[in-house]
C-alpha cells in the first residue's frame, strides 16, 4: 500500500506528466459537455444550436490551451481561469463548469509561494460560492455549494500534499548530494593529508640524509690527497646535491595541494610525517652534525614526560634546525640544543648555532650549495603543526650572532586525557 501512494506521488508530482493531463481532462469535459444534450439560455434562444455549441467549444479548448501554461503562471491561469469560470457559468446558466478552475487550482497550490496559494484558494471558493449563490436557493443550496466546495478542498488537500511529498524529495536529494560532495572532499582532504605526511617525511628524514651526506664527503674530500677518491667523493657529493634537490622538488609540489586545505590534523594524531619520532632517534641526528665537524651540545632540564606528539614534534624541530644549519649557516662550529621541560608539561626548545652573518646562508665552509631551498616549506610547515598543538615556533638571527631556533610545546598526553574524562 505504501509503495502504491508512493508511486502516486512521483506521478502527481512529476510536473510534466500533469502538464499535460489537466489540460487533457479539461478537453475531454469540454467534448463531453458540447456533446450533451443542451440548450442555449433564455436570452440566446435565437442562436443557432450548432453556433452555440461551437462558441462554448472554443471557450473550453481556451480553458484547456491556459491550463497547460500553469506551470509557468499558476496564479495568473488560476484568476484567469476564475474569471471565465464566472463569465461562462452566467452565460449557459450552468455552474458545472468547474474543472479547468480546480485544474488552475492544483497548480497555483502546488508551485506557489504560501501568500498566492492563499490568494489562488480564496478566489477560487469566492467565485465558486458567488456563482452556486446566485443560481440556486433552498435546500438545494447548501447541497451545491457543499459538493462544490468538497472539491475543491479535495483539490487543494491533493495539492498540499504533492507539494509537501515533492519539498521533501528534494531535501533528501539536497542532503545526498551534499553527503557525497562531503564525502568527496573527506577523500580529497586524506589524499592531501597524506601527501603532505609524506611530504613532511621526505623533507625532513630524505633531505636531512641528503645534506648530511653531502657535508661529510664535501669535509672528507678536502682532507685527503688522493685525486681518484676525491673524485669519488665528488661524484657522490654531486648525486647527492641532485637527489636534494629532487627531494625538494617533489616537497614543493606535495606542499601546494596541502596548503589549501583547511586547518587541522588527521584523526590519528600523525600531523607531520607518515609515523611518530622518538626522542632516542635525535641522537643519531647529533652524531651526524659532529661527524660533518661540527661541536653538538645537547642538555635537558626538568621531568621528561614522554608525550609521543610533543615528542615527535621536538625531534622534527631539532633535526630541520641541524639540517638548516649545516645547509645554510656560514662556518658553524657549534649547535647548542636545550630542551627545558616545565611542571605543567610544557616544553621550551632553543637550538642556537654561531654561524656568521644575521642570517643564514646558502654555504657551508667554503663551498657552495647550490641548493635553491623553497622559502618556509620546512619551518613553515612544522610552525603550523606547533600553533595546532596550541604552541609556538620562531627563528631569526641572535643577539650575539648566529641562528636561533625557539620552540614552545604545550603537553597534548594529559589534555586528550582530561577531554575523555
Amino acid at each position: 500500500m505504501k509503495g502504491m501512494a508512493t508511486y502516486l506521488f512521483e506521478l502527481l508530482s512529476n510536473q510534466r506528466l500533469t502538464r499535460f493531463v489537466a489540460p487533457l481532462l479539461s478537453l475531454v469535459y469540454t467534448l463531453l459537455y458540447v456533446s450533451a444534450p443542451m440548450f442555449p439560455p433564455v436570452w440566446a434562444e435565437n442562436i443557432p444550436l450548432p453556433v452555440w455549441k461551437t462558441v462554448i467549444g472554443l471557450i473550453g479548448f481556451l480553458c484547456s490551451c491556459l491550463l497547460y501554461w500553469s506551470r509557468q503562471l499558476p496564479l495568473l491561469i488560476t484568476i484567469m481561469e476564475t474569471l471565465i469560470y464566472i463569465g461562462l457559468s452566467f452565460a449557459t446558466s450552468d455552474d458545472s463548469f468547474l474543472i479547468p478552475l480546480v485544474g488552475a487550482l492544483y497548480f497555483c497550490v502546488c508551485l506557489s509561494p504560501v501568500p498566492k496559494i492563499a490568494a489562488g484558494v480564496g478566489e477560487a471558493v469566492a467565485a465558486v460560492s458567488l456563482v452556486t449563490f446566485s443560481m440556486h436557493a433552498g435546500h438545494m443550496l447548501f447541497l451545491e455549494w457543499s459538493a462544490r466546495m468538497a472539491v475543491i478542498m479535495a483539490v487543494v488537500a491533493a495539492a498540499v500534499a504533492v507539494r509537501s511529498y515533492r519539498i521533501r524529495r528534494e531535501m533528501q536529494q539536497r542532503e545526498e548530494q551534499e553527503r557525497i560532495r562531503s564525502e568527496m572532499l573527506a577523500r580529497q582532504r586524506d589524499l592531501a593529508i597524506s601527501r603532505a605526511q609524506v611530504a613532511g617525511e621526505l623533507h625532513d628524514s630524505v633531505g636531512h640524509d641528503l645534506t648530511t651526506i653531502i657535508a661529510l664527503t664535501q669535509g672528507f674530500a678536502d682532507s685527503v690527497e688522493t685525486e681518484e677518491l676525491q673524485e669519488v667523493l665528488k661524484d657522490i657529493n654531486q648525486v647527492a646535491r641532485d637527489g636534494l634537490a629532487d627531494t625538494r622538488q617533489a616537497v614543493r609540489t606535495l606542499v601546494q595541494e596541502h596548503e589549501a586545505l583547511p586547518e587541522g590534523s588527521d584523526d590519528d594524531g600523525h600531523s607531520y610525517g607518515s609515523r611518530l619520532h622518538t626522542l632516542d632517534e635525535l641522537d643519531t641526528v647529533i652524531a651526524h652534525a659532529r661527524a660533518a665537524g661540527l661541536a653538538v651540545v645537547s642538555t635537558e632540564t626538568g621531568h621528561q614526560r614522554h608525550d609521543p606528539r610533543q615528542d615527535n614534534l621536538c625531534f622534527i624541530i631539532s633535526r630541520e634546525a641541524i639540517t638548516n644549519t649545516l645547509r645554510h649557516a656560514s662556518d658553524p662550529s657549534t649547535i647548542v640544543i636545550s630542551r627545558d621541560y616545565e611542571q605543567e608539561g610544557t616544553i621550551r626548545i632553543s637550538i642556537h648555532d654561531d654561524g656568521h652573518g644575521n642570517e643564514h646562508g646558502q654555504v657551508l665552509g667554503d663551498q657552495q650549495l647550490d641548493i635553491h631551498d623553497h622559502q618556509g616549506v620546512g619551518l613553515k610547515q612544522i610552525g603550523e603543526q606547533c600553533r595546532l598543538m596550541g604552541g609556538s615556533l620562531s627563528c631569526g638571527p641572535s643577539e650575539n650572532g648566529g641562528w636561533t631556533v625557539e620552540a614552545v610545546l604545550p603537553g597534548t598526553s594529559e589534555k586528550e586525557g582530561n577531554a575523555d574524562d
